[in-house]
């Protein structure tokens, strides 16, 4: 998948009887910004040059759309009049406003800076309501604290975003039979995202498979059999198969450049090919970093690869159920039937296994190969794009040890829960969720990013999903209408 930079574009506007240049402002933000946009990976374009007029800015802003950059940051260098922002409010679609503290607080001013930060804030909001235009300020100088961890959850976010609005999704086969709560509007989630989906037949994912030679099917079978703990499979020539699904995966997502994948994987490729893919898709997350959502879950691929943007980590995040409750540590068991990859597991490991549900009645069942792990006590965030591309799901959650290990497959007990930064119980979420309809599945990744999907969703302007207390008189929700 092909990198976007964000492109961040800095002007630092004044007026003359004030002190920028003596203070050196712009030379000392455009320092700092260069050493975070090594840091962070993103493309400075900065105006070095003093901006005190109106016509400055014009100028400024005819450069920066030349440039196309995807966020201008605008700092208040010292004290500046409302026209100067007016022509840099459409050089670009996302906007930061900047200011800095006086360098002393008593005596003559030399900078005020906050003040006409609060101005141009106030401008958008009120003179230019009917525009919308979205902004997020900062305060303090570049190098301090305050700024920097606010300004590294932006590049993030915009980032993320500028990714998701570029993706496509490989959509192989279709939902599984009976998912109609994951029926989506490919068309508004284009229109809202920039996601595109792309289908392809779980026949033409099958004879990509079976092409294969053989030696590169051995040699990444011999891989995939040192990554375990233990191996309890019926049959050897599944992992034949699987390997082979595994590498025709691999292949397709790179092929069509595919940020990720959602592949339905029960009832029909079972009649196809005689297999559960779920090794396949936790060795693409664990070994390529590649989100692979089951049962074709297309919300659910893009809500893996927007985790995995944010996470950063080597390996992708993965999807789950809510599976049980346990009242007594207030956990939930999320669980899924051996598909998530291997960073999750605990110093037990990953094992590789027979699918645990499908086939184990059948006369020629079971299949495999399926993994097996309890996951890490670790951090973890837990999200999902919803209705077409039109809410976000924004969770915190710590995987617990627990007494009880979960059911067969791959799973931990999640506890102390956040829902959109604030603490919620365990029973006021499963309300939440439950009352709200909330698509079943739920993507899960390593540490906590809720800042920056909660600054994800503001500036792409989705809906949260809002705490709802459990009663126990009938709730009825209509937000989503």
């Amino acid at each position: 998948m092909k990198k976007h930079k964000l492109r961040v574009g800095y002007i630092g506007t004044s007026i003359s009887s004030y002190f920028a240049g003596e203070y050196n402002q712009r030379p000392r933000a455009i320092a700092g910004l260069e050493k975070l946009a090594a840091e962070l990976d993103f493309e400075l374009i900065a105006i070095a040059d003093e901006m005190m007029t109106e016509a400055d800015s014009a100028r400024a802003a005819d450069m920066f759309r030349e440039r196309h950059i995807d966020f201008l940051l605008l700092q208040t260098a010292a004290c500046s009049m409302g026209e100067q922002l007016l022509p840099l409010v459409k050089a670009a679609p996302r906007i930061g406003l900047w200011g800095t503290p006086d360098p002393e607080q008593e005596g003559e001013i030399k900078i005020h800076s906050l003040v006409s930060m609060s101005h141009f804030a106030a401008i958008l909001k009120r003179y230019l309501k009917h525009e919308h235009i979205p902004f997020k300020w900062f305060f303090g100088h570049v190098e301090t604290g305050e700024f920097r961890d606010r300004f590294a959850v932006t590049i993030r976010a915009l980032t993320a975003l500028k990714h998701i609005e570029r993706a496509r999704i490989g959509w192989v086969g279709n939902l599984s039979p009976g998912f109609n709560d994951m029926v989506f509007d490919e068309r508004l989630l284009r229109s809202r995202l920039g996601l595109a989906v792309l289908p392809h037949e779980l026949g033409e994912l099958v004879r990509r498979a079976q092409g294969y030679d053989q030696a590169p099917v051995n040699a990444t079978i011999r891989d995939i059999k040192r990554a375990a703990s233990a191996i309890t499979v019926s049959e050897e020539a599944a992992f034949d198969r699987v390997t082979r699904l595994y590498l025709a995966l691999r292949d397709l997502a790179a092929e069509h450049d595919y940020a990720a994948l959602a592949v339905q994987c029960w009832p029909s490729i079972q009649s196809y090919y005689r297999v559960a893919p779920c090794m396949a898709y936790s060795w693409l997350g664990s070994e390529d970093g590649m989100a692979v959502s089951c049962e074709g879950d297309v919300l659910g691929a893009a809500s893996m690869y927007l985790l995995n943007l944010l996470t950063e980590r080597q390996g992708s995040s993965t999807l789950l159920d809510m599976t049980a409750l346990d009242p007594q540590t207030q956990a939930m068991l999320m669980w899924h039937c051996g598909v998530s990859p291997r960073h999750f597991a605990n110093d037990d490991g990953i094992k590789w296994v027979d699918h645990v549900t499908l086939g184990r009645k059948a006369d020629d069942g079971p299949y495999g190969v399926a993994g097996d792990q309890v996951f890490a006590a670790q951090e973890t965030t837990v999200s999902y794009i919803g209705d077409d591309g039109s809410s976000l799901l924004v969770i915190r959650a710590d995987i617990i040890d627990h007494e009880k290990k979960g059911f067969d497959g791959t799973r931990g007990w999640f506890a102390r829960f956040e829902l959109n930064k604030q603490p919620v119980s365990l029973m006021d979420l499963i309300n939440t969720l439950t009352v709200r309809g909330h698509e079943h599945h739920f993507a899960v990744g390593q540490g906590d990013v809720t800042d920056e999907l909660m600054e994800f969703a503001a500036w792409q302007g989705l809906r949260l999903i809002e705490r709802l207390p459990l009663r126990n008189y009938l709730q009825v929700d209509d937000s989503a209408l």
